[in-house]
């Protein structure tokens, strides 16, 4: 029994060491980005008005927000394909690191901007269904009746036998 386990041990061993060692890469496995030239991309974006809009919130549009963002996403994804991220970025490093960091801005503004819009449109739907109009100075909210319904009556008959066995050894 114990020399069967020692044998499939030093069996599987050798194969054990090299299974996580990484495998060559041949240049017939790599694909390539289809972009006619990865510097032409830097050249599409505008960074000083993609850094004005990171800075001042809400005054840029979320269309011109999503393209920046989208380029740059694409500018970084080609550099990635091409082999020109990180240390060997032509443009250097710092101005990668940048770049990613300016596309995480836009990407969390445009989804503050949309959860702002998306709630402001629940309120107007909410509004208009009770027929609250907030530019009105009268507002016509539904009116109750006033009276409890059984349910109710009961839950509150209850809490006050409850109070009242409370209170009921301080009276007394």
């Amino acid at each position: 029994m114990r020399t069967t386990i020692i044998s499939i041990l030093v069996s599987l061993l050798p194969a054990a060491t090299v299974a996580f060692l990484p495998a060559p890469r041949s240049s017939s496995s790599r694909v390539l980005a289809a972009s006619p030239k990865p510097d032409a991309l830097s050249d599409e974006i505008d960074i000083s008005h993609a850094k004005y809009c990171t800075d001042h919130f809400g005054e840029c549009s979320l269309e011109d927000m999503g393209e920046m963002r989208n380029a740059l996403h694409q500018e970084r994804v080609s550099h990635a394909f091409a082999d020109a991220s990180g240390l060997q970025n032509p443009a250097g490093i710092e101005e990668d690191i940048q770049h990613k960091l300016l596309e995480n801005d836009l990407a969390f503004q445009m989804g503050l901007i949309q959860d702002k819009l998306a709630t402001e449109h629940m309120q107007q739907d909410s509004m208009q269904a009770f027929g609250i109009n907030p530019y009105s100075s009268t507002m016509n909210l539904p009116i109750l009746d006033g009276g409890l319904d059984e349910e109710s009556s009961e839950a509150l008959v209850i809490c006050l036998v409850i109070a009242g066995l409370a209170l009921l050894p301080q009276i007394l």
